[in-house]
């Protein structure tokens, strides 16, 4: 079977365009709130997190955040709580890294297509489907914050004080 001719392709609508920016947008918030996890797990200064996390991206800091968790929470719900946001967070990233990361392009007389994982072309998700997803980031970023800032991470870690 001969492949396709593609050229690369930017879409022209502006609602399209508009929904990849805010899922972008979206997910460095959850990146963010991730980098204040470890701040708040570690008991950093917020500029200390930002620094000692400059380059991470979101896998390397869900598994340092599970890392400095499982030291100072120790097992026990509150860890688990933290370990089902974090799959939660991974999910929602592996599905952002498909529309962020993938090639967008089209045959000369065709419709836009994304390049998938298996090299295949697949149709570019709709603004619905890119909006869904940001809001779904946007609940997790809130959950997490919420979890550290309020919730249960909050009260587990004041239960259990960093050394002096």
């Amino acid at each position: 079977m001969a492949a396709k001719m593609m050229v690369f392709h930017i879409p022209e609508d502006a609602n399209l365009l508009a929904a990849y920016g805010e899922l972008s947008l979206r997910h460095e918030h959850l990146t963010h709130a991730l980098r204040m996890t470890i701040k708040t797990l570690a008991g950093l200064e917020v500029t200390e997190a930002l620094d000692a996390t400059a380059y991470d991206g979101a896998a390397r800091l869900r598994e340092r955040i599970k890392t400095i968790a499982r030291q100072r929470l120790g097992e026990g719900v509150a860890l688990l709580k933290l370990q089902a946001i974090l799959e939660q967070c991974k999910r929602a990233t592996e599905k952002r890294n498909v529309h962020i990361h993938s090639v967008l392009g089209k045959e000369l007389e065709g419709e836009p297509l994304q390049r998938s994982n298996d090299h295949s072309w697949k149709p570019i998700p709709s603004v619905e489907e890119l909006k869904i997803l940001s809001e779904e980031i946007r609940i997790l970023t809130e959950t997490l914050n919420d979890a550290r800032l309020l919730g249960f991470l909050g009260e587990a870690l004041a239960k259990r004080p960093l050394p002096q």
